[in-house]
């Protein structure tokens, strides 16, 4: 932990609560997402890794408020949501560092003020999750991308962004990464949503491919249900073909963490396609020792200035 306790105190976090709320919010992450915590600890500067670790537990607090797999109503996922927003937006406007949960997200919005307008933006876009029912075709799932997803990926680029970065500029190069990201994980995810009511692919693909909806919830593997999983998979290459160019317009201390993220999720890519229908049974995550590789081949991009873990 000695290169997280730098860290700490690189990013101005000195107060020991202060330090424990981070410290307890990078533990949870670690739990909750291994692979992404390891990427951002080696990938990232200290102080750097220290702002994003507030920033993605804020996101994961509000996932789980909302509690997509639907075991609350929707009227007490909502409300609850709210309580929580209400919370937040009081804690942010105070001139003083709160207690406890909240006093991480404070301190980093402070030192990333364009985070503030980014949190704002995520809390009038997340509840819309509530009440997904599907896409009939592409553009919605495109709107989907831009109304739900980039909204949360922006609290990341927020803390990421050089501060000449313009805030169109920002929002282009996010929007760029957020699309395969999404479609990948609403195809490794397949199997969760089919169990939880929900079919994430475009029903203009389903149509094209001559399959029915409860064809997919029944699990069966036939020769359409494979070729619509396989023309999934050829549309989220194309997307993480376009998003290669978004890691030049990255400052160069946080471009290898960008451009891990791309090939874990190629990886994982890889994986539900070797999964072929089995996608309909069961998700697909990165294998460890093939996510460390690429983790540690990216480790040895990382200029100087950024090193450190």
């Amino acid at each position: 932990m000695n290169g997280w306790r730098r860290g700490l105190t690189e990013a101005g976090v000195r107060e020991p609560g202060l330090r424990e709320s981070y410290t307890r919010q990078a533990t949870r992450l670690a739990r909750y997402a291994p692979a992404q915590y390891a990427a951002l600890r080696l990938l990232l500067p200290p102080a750097t890794a220290v702002h994003v670790v507030a920033a993605v537990s804020f996101m994961h607090t509000c996932d789980e408020l909302l509690d997509q797999d639907g075991r609350a109503p929707v009227e007490v996922r909502a409300a609850r949501f709210a309580r929580y927003e209400a919370r937040v937006r009081g804690a942010l406007d105070s001139p003083s560092a709160p207690a406890g949960d909240l006093a991480p997200l404070w301190h980093t919005v402070r030192a990333h003020p364009r985070l503030a307008a980014c949190v704002d933006d995520f809390f009038r876009a997340a509840p819309a999750d509530l009440y997904f029912t599907g896409f009939a075709g592409e553009p919605d799932f495109l709107a989907y991308v831009d109304e739900y997803v980039l909204p949360g990926l922006m609290l990341i680029g927020a803390v990421l962004a050089g501060p000449e970065e313009s805030d169109e500029r920002l929002r282009e190069s996010v929007r760029l990464l957020a699309v395969p990201i999404q479609r990948i994980d609403f195809l490794t995810d397949l199997a969760e949503d089919l169990r939880a009511g929900r079919v994430c692919l475009p029903r203009s693909d389903l149509r094209a491919a001559g399959v029915g909806p409860d064809e997919l919830r029944q699990g069966r593997a036939t020769a359409r249900v494979r070729a619509l999983l396989s023309r999934t998979a050829a549309k989220c290459w194309a997307d993480l073909a376009a998003a290669r160019p978004a890691v030049a317009g990255v400052p160069a201390l946080y471009a290898p963490m960008i451009a891990a993220q791309l090939d874990v999720y190629a990886h994982l890519l890889q994986e539900a396609q070797a999964h072929g229908s089995r996608l309909l049974r069961a998700g697909v995550r990165p294998r460890i020792p093939a996510a460390v590789a690429i983790l540690r081949r990216h480790r040895r991009t990382v200029p100087v200035a950024g090193s450190g873990g």
